[in-house]
């Protein structure tokens, strides 16, 4: 260049300077403010945000705002040594937590967030951590101690459990700081309208209060505290001072807590009401595949994936990128070879890893291509260091430092000669929240846009509406573009993951899909099916995988129980629809809904019907039906540990769905029971391990369909929660059942049945039977007659008599078999053509097998009947 020794060798020595002084960072700069960021999603455990050192929390500190919407408070815990840190914290957290108890609003203390003179207000700081769990134990243990006894189990349940956030450093690799949050959520149901006092005690005289105040009065009395949320602070009320004005201000708070407690538990209702349902699950099916909805025809030949920072959590869920087998992956994580998707993805798949320079166009395109080799592995672009010496640079300095290359990269991608033109889709995989302006990834989305001119050709995915917020915010300030319609976030990546898992045929084949609302969908995993043994789950893609023919049909019209291919096959094209009662309708499109609709965690559905007439085909069919919407289960036995089966329904409907509102309910079918007090105590313990994992909802979350036989055919008026399924056909039903009157008479009449079904029908009808009761008696005389006296039968004068009813004025018009209750489904009247015409008892065409077995039945149980 043309530059003398002296001043060269100034230059090198002062470069070699910078270059120290950057890798130093000392304390000076990092405590410099960063940009803004938005504070860990309230009362969540499972997303993966993580805060970046310096940056400013958005939010400020705050008192009661409107009551659910959480209020915050910051510790910035810079001053406190190994011994004081945890007395400390624990102090900090029970009186923050008594003044959001007492004033009715949720809340979060942060600890690690700058609140002194000597930092800017908000300021991610972090905190070292050594010992997660002793956090844990000594907030539970200082609970215990400065609570009331009857206070303690409310406050141990509004208290969440600490929750540590990750801090990065400014060039986004990984720290060893967190910022602790403890959230507080003082439920109207929980809290009522009770007040929260806190002592100032030692272990042992806390222990001496809890087991009722019978400390030894030589003790020191403890200090009562009343705190309640006063702007940004928390504030006692009962101070000591010999002015009456604290107490009054005392008082007066004290008589108000029955109205807050009022505009709490409205507030709470208001929140739930506003959950929107959403269908984000079918765009994104559509949008990945550009509209066929299946990834072996997907109108795209080829993807570009550009993703940051990921988390260990997430790469459990990203499985889907090897499906899709991307072309190129744009990856601005510094620490992806060692620890994040990079090293993930080469576990499962062939790569090459890439600069940004070596896009750089020096020769012909078709020799890049080659020597990147575009069109065999996928070629992974490290876009900000952590290879081959590299180093990260952080989000002010990326633009100057490697803007330039990466600009390359997307202009060549971009060319019509080396992807296939509007045949290949990018999708903006944001693992971490983009909260800055001068983000590397806004830049490198407005140079895609720029390239493609326009993003009919971009799909972005983050997991949670705030980083879709702000990221879309940063867009629209940067490229004057509103990209709404171009992002899924209403799902977490487990569900996009089984959604787009989903769309591969051979996936839908081998492995096992649950719904989750919206039409998405999360992958059943097998170690999970197996941890729900007392639940025979129906996925999504039921039979699709399976290689049964058609026997299971053909068993099911001689009588057998059944089966999930009887829907499956009558599914198929050219095959015979499924034949289905009249009130499968009516069930499907007002019951079902309307129990939907209930406040309440588990509600029941009673499905009762006359044995052997069809009430648990009715049943296993919508659950067919509903497979897709509702995440549908069958008890395998009635006999089962209820309390070990309320576990797993709960486990069924948080599966990979823990913090996400709507939830698809869980549609558990029940058999066989014949006490509705077992009914009865299945739900109680559903509910109450709803409460138990702090289920929050605005619908139910589990509907119990109790599929249950019945004695009597008497019962015909449907309830809120019940409906009867009879033997007896309607019209539109004798038509559907060729032609037959009863639901037997159509089983009889179609195939010769098995004996096992009818003998099973017989017994089930018969069930208690009682020779003392005169219809009985008269039931077995019928029977003996149909059976030893070829179809004979007797006059229905004759039953009138021997059962003692009053004769009726017209023939026919009191029908005989109506007086058997729940042996009437074996009886029917007909009419006797001789001489002249009378009306008959006995049994005729469908019956008689039936009669036949009944014989058989009664015999075997009392030789004299």
């Amino acid at each position: 260049m043309g530059v003398k020794f002296g001043p060269a060798k100034l230059i090198i020595h002062t470069r070699d300077e910078l270059v120290k002084l950057k890798k130093e960072e000392p304390k000076s700069f990092r405590n410099q403010p960063g940009g803004p960021c938005k504070p860990y999603p309230f009362c969540r455990y499972h997303d993966t945000y993580r805060y970046m050192e310096s940056s400013i929390l958005d939010i400020p500190e705050s008192g009661s705002l409107d009551f659910v919407e959480p209020c915050h408070e910051y510790k910035g815990f810079t001053n406190t040594t190994d011994e004081t840190k945890m007395s400390k914290f624990t102090d900090e957290v029970i009186r923050f937590a008594a003044a959001c108890m007492n004033s009715r609003t949720n809340g979060t203390i942060h600890f690690g967030i700058g609140d002194k003179p000597e930092f800017t207000h908000g300021q991610v700081l972090g905190v070292a951590v050594e010992d997660k769990e002793a956090y844990l134990n000594k907030l539970k243990y200082a609970i215990d101690g400065c609570f009331e006894y009857e206070d303690k189990q409310a406050a141990q349940m509004c208290i969440r459990p600490p929750r540590f956030v990750g801090v990065l450093n400014k060039n986004m690799t990984s720290s060893e700081k967190y910022v602790i949050e403890v959230d507080v959520v003082p439920e109207s149901v929980i809290c009522e309208r009770n007040t929260y006092h806190t002592f100032n005690m030692d272990t042992k005289k806390a222990k001496k209060k809890a087991r009722g105040r019978e400390a030894d009065k030589t003790e020191t009395t403890p200090s009562e505290q009343f705190f309640v949320r006063d702007g940004g602070s928390s504030r006692n009320l009962l101070t000591t001072t010999t002015s009456a004005k604290p107490m009054e201000e005392y008082n007066q708070f004290v008589g108000s807590v029955a109205q807050r407690s009022q505009l709490r538990k409205q507030a709470e209702e208001k929140h739930l009401s506003v959950i929107k349902s959403s269908n984000q699950g079918n765009r994104l099916s559509q949008m990945i595949t550009g509209g066929s909805l299946s990834l072996d025809k997907s109108h795209f030949e080829c993807y570009v994936i550009v993703t940051n920072k990921s988390h260990s959590i997430q790469l459990e869920s990203l499985g889907f990128l090897v499906e899709l087998n991307p072309t190129v992956v744009l990856d601005f994580d510094p620490e992806s070879a060692e620890c994040g998707l990079q090293r993930h993805f080469e576990q499962q798949s062939t790569v090459s890893v890439h600069l940004p320079a070596q896009y750089k166009i020096t020769e012909g395109v078709e020799d890049i291509a080659n020597k990147l080799k575009l069109t065999r592995n996928t070629s992974w672009v490290f876009c900000n260091g952590g290879i081959k010496d590299e180093s990260p640079s952080t989000i002010d300095e990326w633009l100057m430092d490697k803007g330039t290359p990466i600009r390359d990269v997307i202009s060549f991608l971009c060319r019509k000669d080396v992807l296939p033109n509007k045949r290949f889709l990018v999708i903006f995989l944001l693992l971490s929240t983009v909260s800055e302006q001068m983000d590397p990834l806004v830049e490198t989305f407005s140079t895609f846009s720029q390239e493609l001119r326009g993003t009919e050709q971009i799909l972005c995915i983050c997991d949670n509406e705030k980083a879709f917020t702000s990221w879309k915010d940063l867009i629209k300030a940067r490229c004057g573009i509103d990209i709404s319609d171009k992002c899924i976030y209403d799902l977490n990546f487990a569900e996009v993951n089984g959604t787009i898992l989903s769309l591969l045929s051979k996936n839908r084949r081998s492995s096992r899909f649950l719904p989750c609302g919206g039409g998405s969908q999360v992958l059943l995993e097998k170690k999970v099916e197996r941890s729900l043994s007392t639940l025979e789950i129906l996925c999504m893609n039921q039979c699709e995988g399976g290689n049964e023919d058609k026997i299971a049909i053909e068993n099911f019209y001689e009588g057998g129980k059944v089966s999930l291919w009887n829907f499956y096959f009558s599914e198929q094209p050219g095959s015979t629809p499924f034949i289905k009662r009249d009130k499968f309708d009516f069930i499907m499109n007002a019951v079902i809904p309307d129990l939907c609709s209930l406040r309440k965690a588990c509600v029941l559905f009673n499905l009762i019907h006359v044995p052997g007439c069809g009430g648990t085909t009715l049943a296993m069919h919508m659950l067919w039906a509903l497979r897709s919407r509702y995440r549908c289960a069958v008890l395998r036995d009635s006999n089962a540990d209820f309390a070990e089966v309320a576990k797993q329904v709960v486990k069924l409907s948080m599966y990979h769905r823990e913090e996400q509102l709507p939830r698809a309910p869980v549609l558990l079918m029940i058999d066989d029971f014949d006490d509705m007090k077992k009914v009865n105590h299945l739900q109680k313990l559903i509910e109450k391990e709803c409460v138990k994992k702090d289920i929050q909802f605005k619908s139910a979350q589990v509907i119990l369909l109790n599929c249950m036989r019945s004695e009597s055919s008497e019962l015909t008026e449907s309830t809120v929660n019940t409906v009867f399924i009879g033997n007896k056909l309607s019209e539109v039903e004798q038509k559907h059942f060729l032609n037959a009157e009863t639901f037997y008479g159509f089983m009889f009449n179609k195939v010769n049945l098995n004996p096992e079904y009818i003998q099973g029908v017989v017994q089930n009808t018969l069930k208690n039977f009682n020779k003392n009761e005169k219809h009985a008696q008269l039931l077995a005389v019928l029977t003996l007659l149909n059976v030893y006296g070829n179809g004979a039968s007797l006059s229905s004068s004759i039953c009138h008599k021997f059962l003692g009813l009053q004769p009726t004025p017209v023939c026919g018009t009191d029908r005989v078999e109506e007086r058997f209750g729940k042996f009437s489904t074996l009886i029917a009247s007909r009419e006797v053509k001789g001489k002249g015409s009378i009306q008959g008892c006995g049994n005729y065409r469908s019956k008689f097998c039936a009669v036949l077995f009944a014989g058989n039945y009664i015999n075997s149980q009392d030789d004299n009947s």
